[in-house]
């Protein structure tokens, strides 16, 4: 299982990117590997507007369910420790970027969304966020396939807990260098000039169009997206941003409490509730409800999801992931590791939650 041990690097050195910013509200940037100069992002945990830490154990929550996640199957984003101590969180987590300058370009949830729906407004229309919108706002813009990453999601959140899949918090991973790419193959090499124009053209229109909005947090257009989606290949992001899940909301204290009452913790894992609504529900669907739901309306989908959790699930492999998450953090920064009780409130919440999941087949 060393595989799913989390690493721990040093950042402290790190060049960060000024001319970047990162959304949300935890504390992030983007930090430059010293060698590679490959975008790294890392993320501590939420602050609120006074710049106090909300919740200090989120970042760990993020890196558990990533590992817990690669365990299970899921196409994560592979999160681990970071630590920097000239920075107000010193340690944090830290992911290598989905995407590379211009070579291709991350498009998140809320795009498509606003691109379906001009009026709509995110931090306004908060019940309008239900499953249908999103897998209308998907087949508006030729990405039905998609459906089922989004399926796949929701089984996911279930597992962790995860209370934030917001519009921000998926998305698709549109791929222009391999259109220039397979053009460079198929032009015969006295053509070069020829294919350079091509390429140069492409850049030039295709740049100006997304990248350039992208980066200045323009909106895309719905002919923007469809261009995009008709031009360059696409796949659907890794999962991403799952911080808010076992149990990370808790003090101490109350991890304590939990632990030593069973239906404290039943209780806590029966209310958890997704972000993503359900058409004709003004009220959030909790985790389980929304899976009932979908194998209402998706049986086949939604099973073979369920299934290869119920396939790879090993009760005494999650509680080793969960155990050693930490291992590999520094001696004289002991101070940062998990609690012991805080590792076993997060075994004790997966594993009820998996066998839970996996009683729907």
């Amino acid at each position: 299982m060393t595989n799913l041990e989390a690493t721990f690097t040093d950042i402290s050195g790190w060049h960060k990117n000024v001319h970047y910013s990162t959304g949300g509200s935890r504390s992030k940037y983007i930090a430059l590997h010293p060698e590679t100069n490959e975008e790294y992002f890392f993320k501590g945990s939420k602050e609120t507007p006074a710049g106090e830490i909300k919740f200090p154990m989120e970042f760990w929550s993020e890196i558990v369910s990533s590992k817990i996640g690669q365990f299970l199957g899921f196409p994560m984003l592979d999160y681990n420790i970071a630590y920097d101590n000239k920075h107000k969180q010193k340690i944090g987590c830290i992911s290598k970027s989905m995407v590379l300058s211009s070579k291709n370009k991350l498009t998140e949830g809320v795009a498509y969304l606003t691109g379906f729906n001009s009026k709509y407004i995110p931090s306004q229309h908060k019940t309008y966020y239900t499953f249908q919108f999103i897998c209308n706002a998907l087949n508006k813009f030729y990405l039905g396939n998609y459906i089922n990453n989004i399926i796949e999601i929701i089984v996911f959140d279930c597992v962790i807990g995860n209370s934030d899949r917001h519009q921000e918090n998926w998305g698709t991973i549109a791929y222009y260098q391999e259109i220039f790419d397979n053009i460079e193959r198929d032009v015969k090499s006295n053509e070069v000039s020829f294919f350079g124009n091509i390429k140069n053209n492409f850049n030039r229109l295709l740049g100006e169009m997304l990248v350039q909005k992208h980066n200045t947090n323009n909106k895309l257009s719905k002919s923007d997206l469809i261009a995009q989606a008709d031009l360059a290949p696409h796949k659907f992001a890794p999962i991403y941003d799952s911080g808010c899940c076992l149990g990370r909301e808790h003090l101490d204290d109350k991890v304590l409490k939990m632990l030593e009452d069973s239906q404290m913790i039943e209780a806590y894992v029966r209310k958890g509730e997704s972000e993503i609504h359900w058409e004709g529900h003004a009220k959030k669907r909790k985790h389980f409800e929304l899976v009932e739901l979908l194998l209402d309306y998706y049986p086949t989908e939604t099973k073979n999801f369920i299934g290869r959790v119920k396939e790879k699930y090993n009760s005494d492999a999650i509680k080793e992931i969960i155990e050693n998450i930490d291992i590999n953090v520094p001696k004289d920064l002991i101070n940062f590791k998990l609690s012991e009780t805080r590792k076993q409130l997060m075994f004790k919440l997966v594993t009820l939650r998996i066998e839970k999941l996996t009683q729907y087949l």
